[in-house]
């Protein structure tokens, strides 16, 4: 048995936990490089269907993907963007015969009785699925926000989660920041608390990941270190911007906005002058 796992589209919460398990079935997990793909979605769509195309070369039984909203539906916010409301269903419609799909909860706290479903399924051994289980319990638990580096001019960054918990777009944010005297700054939270800021701006967002990305903006503005605030959206994603303008216009801070692929640096420029006056 061979299943395909992807990274990105918020792995890093929830991709631990089921490698874990599924070795402890037995199972071979296989994994494919992150390279964009020439074809008219955002970057992160774009890796997404490139692992996916590697891992459909390579004849994997079963690709698993994440639920990224747990189960919640919504015709508000990112709900417009398919990729961010089922990413199944969007793979389903935009790529020729992905293989049979294992839809997982992208928050562990969800996953337990999932992980025995599967578990049963794959081996068809409830000794063995149990097991497993028991082994990997201990991975069940969310991962700590990541750290913030130090540095000179603090500029909160607020993004799709999907983009903030990549490492790739953390680096690539960093050295852009860099020649203008200015520092990344992310949200730290736990995402009950991230998601409990975004509710308080009161604009009816039900997706758990459009609530993050309105804490994160929420958080960052009433945060006394941070001097600034760079709302940054994925190419070609129309709803994203539109619920970060929404979120922008009641922050009180100077703010810029900026799109992945875009030169930034005339508006960093003028950013940085923002901070210093």
């Amino acid at each position: 048995m061979r299943i395909g796992v992807v990274e990105g589209f918020l792995s890093r919460r929830y991709l631990g936990f089921w490698e874990a398990f599924l070795r402890e079935l037995g199972v071979e997990v296989l994994k494919a490089q992150r390279q964009t793909l020439p074809l008219p979605f955002c970057r992160p769509v774009q890796e997404l269907l490139f692992q996916v195309e590697a891992l459909k070369a390579k004849g994997v039984d079963y690709l698993l993907l994440p639920d990224l909203q747990g189960g919640v539906e919504s015709e508000k916010g990112g709900g417009q963007c398919p990729w961010l409301i089922d990413l199944e269903a969007a793979l389903l419609r935009y790529f020729p015969g992905p293989p049979p799909v294992l839809k997982v909860p992208a928050d562990l706290s969800q996953a337990l009785g999932r992980a025995a479903e599967i578990g049963q399924f794959l081996t068809q051994n409830p000794m063995l699925a149990h097991r497993a289980l028991d082994r990997t319990r201990r991975l069940l638990t969310p991962p700590e926000p990541l750290r913030n580096p130090p540095g000179p001019g603090p500029v909160g960054v607020v993004a799709q989660p999907y983009l903030v918990e990549d490492p790739a777009f953390r680096k690539e944010v960093a050295e852009a920041f860099a020649p203008h005297g200015l520092t990344p700054y992310f949200a730290d939270l736990p995402l009950e608390k991230l998601r409990a800021e975004g509710a308080k701006l009161g604009l009816g967002v039900v997706l758990p990941t459009d609530l993050e990305l309105l804490g994160q903006s929420h958080y960052l503005d009433r945060l006394g270190r941070v001097k600034a605030l760079a709302y940054i959206s994925s190419y070609t994603c129309p709803p994203i911007p539109g619920l970060m303008r929404k979120a922008a216009r009641r922050a009180h801070k100077p703010r810029v906005f900026l799109t992945l692929g875009e030169e930034w640096g005339e508006a960093l420029a003028a950013l940085r002058q923002a901070v210093l006056e």
